[in-house]
């Protein structure tokens, strides 16, 4: 088999539902796995004020020994509000909680050898096509605003000033209307730009689709070795800029430095005691349209912890939140107007391997679906970390910076960012 992840995945039946973690780019480590499997194995969808009760009696119910297959699907944001519940009540939204495929059968795909296995006996389908973008893709708005936003960011930076927190990260949604063949636009999405740690996910019996092009990592755990990997990302520019001006940035720097501090601290609570390192205290990486400056924290686990006590110990990412975490996660729920759902959350693989990503770059998709056929919406957030040096249009600015990669999801139109 000489085809690509994304080419594997676009040949696949459209009557059969499918899940794939597809990483794309040049580095061989964090880039180098992609799993695709058929989405129609034991189903485990998670909600309500027990949720972790919940998922904890399932994954800790096998004695599963295997690194792969094994969950596969995400963790949404609010699954936060189980595990901090003095943040807030569970409000109502539209996707559950915890929503998982267990995956017994999948063909895995090593970058780094550009080399396929099977396992469970899975049969690859036959390559018919390169995926292509096809589908009709409305005007994509803020409903709320610009104003809104702002002054929302200028509510964060002064409860900074009253003390209340150190950053807060601050997200925004852009929705439009779409139709055609949201896989195969997808697929080419995830071919073309992608990310470290992309997804693509189908649920369409609840008529509910997720892409995710994220290129940061939450967590990556090793059963066998017991080591933990977290590589949290704060600071961006447009790759239409000197790299230098993201690195020279004592704002961006600030906000890092904090989140990095912060999840050395939540892996403080799983690891054993003295082994956690900072790998890379800042360094920068070019992803698809943006630089981002990236940290990386490592340690290794306590005998007696599972991947539920990881998760309880660090969800979600501090990337996402803010710091301290959770005063950063009460000012959100005041300030955002809605749920984030598996955007800023966790999508990938949970198991005796795991590997998580933090949800960002992820578009959700709500509608009807008949074979290759998709009528509905979509939601794309984009978010930026605040700190006490924001200034409100800059951070307006880097929002709209985060979106510039969804113009290539409807080829050959432009991409449609109305005001």
């Amino acid at each position: 088999l000489t085809a690509t992840p994304a080419e594997v995945a676009a040949s696949w039946s459209k009557e059969e539902p499918i899940i794939a973690l597809i990483g794309k780019g040049s580095h061989t480590k964090w880039a180098r796995w992609s799993i695709i499997a058929p989405a129609t194995g034991e189903r485990l969808q998670i909600d309500g004020k027990d949720a972790m009760e919940k998922l904890r009696s399932k994954l800790e119910s096998g004695t599963n020994s295997s690194l792969l297959p094994n969950w596969i699907g995400y963790l949404g944001y609010e699954l936060g509000l189980v595990i901090e519940p003095c943040v807030s009540p569970l409000p109502n939204q539209v996707w559950p909680l915890v929503d998982l495929v267990w995956c017994d059968k999948a063909l895995v795909h090593d970058n780094e050898t550009n080399s396929w296995w099977s396992i469970g006996g899975l049969e690859p389908p036959s390559i018919t096509s390169s995926p292509v973008s096809n589908i009709k893709l409305s005007d994509f708005i803020d409903t709320n605003g610009d104003d809104v936003f702002l002054d929302a960011v200028h509510k964060t930076v002064k409860y900074i000033h009253e003390g209340d927190i150190f950053q807060a990260n601050i997200t925004r949604r852009f929705t439009a209307n779409v139709s055609g063949d949201i896989r195969s636009s997808a697929l080419s999405l995830l071919e073309e730009q992608g990310g470290w740690f992309g997804a693509w996910m189908e649920f369409p019996d609840d008529g509910r689709f997720l892409l995710s092009m994220s290129p940061e990592l939450f967590l990556q755990v090793n059963g066998a070795t017991n080591e933990i990997i977290t590589r949290p990302m704060k600071g961006t520019r447009p790759d239409t800029q000197e790299p230098d001006t993201l690195l020279e940035s004592e704002k961006d720097a600030a906000e890092l430095h904090m989140i990095v501090d912060l999840m050395r601290n939540d892996l403080g609570r799983v690891c054993e005691y003295g082994s956690i390192e900072v790998n890379e205290a800042r360094t920068i990486e070019k992803h698809p349209t943006v630089w981002q400056c990236v940290g990386e924290v490592r340690g290794i686990l306590r005998d007696s912890i599972s991947i539920c006590d990881v998760i309880e110990a660090t969800f979600p990412a501090g990337s996402i939140t803010g710091a301290p975490k959770i005063r950063a996660m009460q000012i959100i729920d005041e300030l955002e107007g809605s749920p984030r759902g598996p955007y800023c959350g966790a999508i990938g693989i949970l198991g005796n391997f795991a590997m998580l990503n933090v949800g960002i770059r992820t578009a959700l998709f709500n509608g009807t679906h008949n074979s290759s056929n998709f009528d509905g919406s979509m939601t794309y957030a984009t978010g930026c970390g605040i700190v006490a040096e924001s200034v409100p249009e800059a951070e307006l600015a880097e929002s709209e910076v985060k979106t510039l990669i969804l113009k290539h999801f409807a080829k050959p139109t432009a991409f449609p960012l109305t005001k």
